[in-house]
């Protein structure tokens, strides 16, 4: 904005380096310009700043955009803007309040506009740092990453070779052995052949000797006496004719091998930021912003066929990290496993009747709570086996839950916390007036929903309350899941409905679909594209896609 030399004196041919600024004139002057600024009357009184404090990007000219020779005279309140002579009668000729720029500007630094503008900036400059320290910490965390998984590509790639070394090994082991083998059979006919070769040779030469020296009778004696010798002899070489293979070796490449044309994949997993930037105006009014990702309806696609086995009551659902569907039955005492592709597999009986069942995330093991009796059983879900059973003191345990540290056990009016395998940690009491929690579910934010009569409650891990739903379209809440956004999804059987929350309680929707019959409980797949329901009072395990 401003001129390198003074420009009073640039007007008379001259040429100093100019060294402050009025910001009245809007001039640049030189030290003894600025001097005479100073002293003559009418610019006493002026603003002088130092050229080298003036920011890079500031605008302080008093000329219309428009009208670019004419100054601002006035401002218009209804619309917010400034005027010159020629834009007040073209635009705002019917405006009400218009007033003057110099009524208009009055004390302006302390009006509630110019603090709103710094405080705005101030917010903007937060969450701008905010976010480079987030990409800092991200290229810092990727960094990380990409030196673990190089470690890890050497190891697998160590792996590999040490396993084929141990095929080779084992292939050429196995291939001595059979070499040996036939190489030994072989050797053995050969010493067999040999001494039936000397045998035939030596009766050959007494018969030619027969033949050439002696009489007519004693060839007639030898001939005679001679055809036991050659009939076994002929018999022996019948027998390992009879006997003998012609062997040979050949390698036939295995199918497997085709499989190894790689030693693993690099996946990029992006999720969305931390820091939700909320726009300053919207924060001041105080506006909640809703996550764009939702599910806005769900289609029935088909009924997961159960090859005979009947369901009675299924309350409890959950997906492996290995896209395990497994459910369990209160009535029939069972635990049900289903493939990736929604295909029954099998099932097994439990000790204690099971409610609820969460797989540990990151692990191979499931826990289920009882309904009638204080114990929670552990499932090993590759083996598909009962792995243990730990008593939960107070009362029978309903709802449970668990993250990749803790295991959370619903109780009469309070919340037990065990480690992963089952040892008790702690106990919060709930300050809502609970009977019984039927469901609980850990939030992706370590938040805890569970449900309780008509009401929906939201705790933090410390048991402080965050939110509490309540409607009328809420009857009989099962149990809550979210999705990948942080939005909680409530089941209500009585009411044949799935409510849609924020993460901090506010509604978004209510799902309904003609399928939902008395559901008694859900969950998504990994990868959200398909819920799956507990329908008909946990008859039926049916499956819906969602649409989002």
């Amino acid at each position: 904005m401003a001129a390198k030399y003074c420009e009073p004196c640039t007007a008379r041919g001259l040429t100093p380096i100019a060294f402050r600024y009025c910001i009245e004139c809007e001039e640049t002057l030189c030290s003894e310009c600025t001097e005479a600024h100073k002293v003559q009357k009418i610019s006493r009184n002026h603003h002088l700043v130092e050229i080298s404090k003036i920011p890079k990007i500031i605008n302080l000219s008093y000329d219309c955009s428009k009208h670019h020779h004419l100054p601002f005279d006035y401002f218009c309140v209804d619309h917010d803007v400034l005027c010159c002579k020629e834009c007040w009668p073209q635009n705002h000729r019917a405006c009400k309040n218009v007033t003057s720029i110099d009524l208009a500007s009055k004390n302006s630094k302390q009006s509630q506009s110019f603090i709103d503008s710094e405080e705005q900036l101030s917010f903007v400059l937060e969450a701008l740092e905010i976010l480079n320290n987030n990409c800092r910490e991200n290229e810092s965390r990727i960094e990380q990453q990409d030196t673990k998984i190089r470690i890890q590509i050497a190891k697998m790639k160590e792996y590999i070779i040490k396993q084929l070394e141990f095929l080779e090994e084992s292939l050429l082991k196995h291939l001595t052995e059979m070499k040996n083998k036939h190489v030994t059979r072989l050797k053995r006919q050969e010493k067999d052949i040999g001494d039936l070769v000397t045998s035939s040779k030596a009766e050959k030469d007494a018969l030619e000797f027969v033949r050439d020296h002696c009489s007519e009778k004693q060839a007639f004696v030898s001939i005679q006496s001679s055809k036991v010798v050659l009939d076994e002899i002929e018999n022996k070489v019948k027998q390992l004719s009879e006997s003998f293979t012609d062997t040979s070796l050949t390698f036939v490449e295995s199918v497997s091998k085709e499989k190894i044309t790689d030693l693993g994949s690099i996946e990029l997993k992006e999720t969305p930021c931390s820091f939700p930037f909320v726009p300053y105006k919207q924060r001041q009014s105080q506006v909640p912003v809703v996550p764009t990702r939702q599910m806005s309806s769900f289609t029935h696609l088909y009924d997961i066929d159960m090859k005979g086995e009947g369901l009675k009551a299924v309350t409890g659902i959950t997906i492996s990290d290995n896209n395990t569907l497994i459910f369990c039955g209160v009535n029939t005492k069972k635990v049900y496993f289903c493939d990736a592709n929604d295909s029954y597999q099998s099932s097994i009986s439990c000790p204690y009747a099971p409610w609820d069942i969460v797989a540990i995330p990151g692990t191979t093991t499931a826990v289920m709570s009882s309904r009638f009796e204080p114990f929670i059983q552990f499932l090993d879900i590759e083996k598909r086996k009962i792995l243990k059973e730990v008593e939960v003191k107070n009362s029978e345990s309903v709802g449970i839950s668990a993250s990749k540290d803790d295991i959370f056990v619903a109780l009469e009016g309070q919340i037990q916390v065990l480690d992963l395998n089952g040892n008790f940690k702690r106990t919060f009491n709930l300050k809502q007036d609970q009977i019984r929690i039927l469901y609980i579910f850990v939030c992706s934010n370590g938040n805890i929903c569970y449900s309780s009569r008509s009401n929906v409650y939201c705790i933090t891990s410390d048991g402080c309350p965050v939110f509490s739903y309540v409607s009328s379209n809420v009857r009989y809440p099962r149990n809550t899941i979210t999705d990948n956004a942080g939005n909680i999804y409530v089941l209500d059987c009585d009411s044949n409905n799935i409510h849609k929350l924020t993460s901090t309680g506010t509604l978004i929707d209510i799902l309904l679909n003609d399928s939902l019959s008395s559901p008694f409980a859900f969950c998504f797949s990994k990868d959200s594209s398909k819920v799956y329901i507990a329908n008909k009072c946990g008859y039926k395990m049916s499956v819906f896609k969602t649409h989002w």
